[in-house]
């Protein structure tokens, strides 16, 4: 295929650059308004038309703001029928509607990949999230060709999409940017020396959370619009548990494992985090 990759000068359009200039056959163009680096498998466009005009995979890495007007560019450019044209955004609200405005003669896939960066590409099982745009037959069997070995959750709409990923992404956000403001105040090589497993892990998980892209953070935490409901119920339950006294405190905790465990092993967890910090005195590859 000729794939083209708009947002190239990003971490996951610097990802997906690389994972299929890999794959054997592939032609990849990329384009960026920002200044990137790529390899000699990548051809620089020198601006969206010229990247996208006879690609057979079109694929939009920008920030959540602009992917709109950029999905519109792209439909409008590209040449060949049935060519695909993809978004990745972490939100959906305004981009699925914009995929279902671009001309009928392309396929158009809404996908999110739950991977960062860093992850390797050739690394089995990967996630990414689709949400069926105008065909889902017909965009499943293009998802699964491109992403072979992926693993693949389908979502029915725009909304369910947003809802969850304020949760299992927003929130996490938004906890970890704050535990990681209140570390960049402390003197961490200290506390690195005085803590134990549990704040090595939820140290290394927010300071992990802050090498992405702060337009991604914002987007998470701030264009999402299921975002606000969890943030404030976070600030609800955090006000509540500092404002406890005596053993109304105890009984709080009891209360919150007893409904935790119904749908969560504890244990398991528990177990789990001993494995990861396993890996934490191996060195990074």
């Amino acid at each position: 295929m000729l794939v083209a990759i708009i947002g190239a000068a990003g971490k996951m359009g610097a990802w997906f650059c690389r994972y299929f200039a890999a794959r054997q056959g592939n032609e990849v163009s990329a384009f960026d308004v920002k200044p990137f680096q790529i390899n000699n498998d990548v051809r620089s466009a020198a601006s969206i038309a010229d990247c996208v005009k006879n690609a057979d995979l079109v694929m939009i890495c920008v920030p959540v703001k602009r992917t709109p007007a950029v999905i519109k560019q792209c439909a409008q450019a590209m040449t060949r029928q049935n060519a695909l044209l993809a978004e990745i955004s972490s939100v959906k609200a305004k981009t699925l509607p914009a995929l279902k405005k671009a001309r009928q003669d392309i396929i158009t896939l809404c996908v999110h990949p739950m991977f960062g960066p860093g992850a390797s590409e050739e690394k089995k099982q990967l996630k990414m999230l689709a949400i069926p745009v105008r065909n889902k037959a017909k965009e499943l069997d293009a998802i699964n060709s491109i992403f072979a070995g992926m693993s693949v959750k389908v979502l029915p709409d725009a909304r369910t999409h947003d809802r969850a990923i304020a949760a299992v992404l927003g929130l996490t956000y938004f906890t970890n940017v704050a535990f990681a403001s209140i570390l960049a105040r402390e003197d961490l090589a200290n506390l690195n020396e005085v803590g134990g497993t549990t704040f090595a892990v939820q140290a290394m998980l927010a300071q992990s959370v802050m090498t992405d892209e702060p337009e991604l953070i914002a987007a998470l935490i701030r264009d999402n619009p299921h975002a606000a409901g969890y943030m404030r119920q976070y600030m609800k339950e955090a006000s509540a548990l500092a404002s406890v006294r005596g053993s109304l405190l105890g009984a709080k905790l009891k209360k919150t494992k007893k409904k935790l465990q119904k749908k969560a092993d504890l244990e398991a967890s528990y177990r789990r985090m001993y494995g990861i910090i396993g890996l934490l005195d191996k060195p990074a590859e």
